[in-house]
């Protein structure tokens, strides 16, 4: 399975797209990602991405690993500025996406939009294509 992984990485990195790495909460999935070439550098938890968005957002690394869920990772966007927020994550999921699950990884892409209902407005996932 961790071949898998190496190949879809080589293939987007050749592509040069913006690479989003969801571990999901895994240490064995951010192991695989570090043996696959990932740096330790990049690998950011929620903490670490909300501190990024409070202080500015400079610019994020074109790969990124993020340690948990891709749910998770959309929710760290901050709801008061959802286009901003729909922009910024929308950077990351149009190029390519491998999140780690119940010990299989599944590749693809999608985009985020914003929703509303009578709780307000969020990011959800939409328009997702297998890779």
């Amino acid at each position: 399975m961790e071949h898998i992984l190496e190949e879809r990485l080589a293939v987007w990195r050749q592509e040069e797209k913006k690479i989003l790495v969801c571990c999901g909460d895994c240490k064995e999935a951010e192991e695989m990602w570090l043996r696959a070439g990932g740096t330790a550098g990049h690998m950011l938890s929620p903490k670490q991405i909300e501190s990024w968005i409070l202080t500015g957002g400079g610019k994020l690394p074109k790969e990124l690993c993020f340690t948990g869920s891709l749910s998770a990772f959309v929710g760290c966007f901050p709801k008061d500025t959802m286009e901003e927020s729909k922009r910024q994550v929308n950077g990351f999921l149009a190029g390519g996406v491998a999140e780690y699950k119940e010990g299989i990884w599944e590749f693809f892409h999608c985009s985020a939009v914003v929703k509303g209902c009578c709780m307000g407005r969020y990011l959800s996932l939409a328009n997702r294509k297998e890779l």
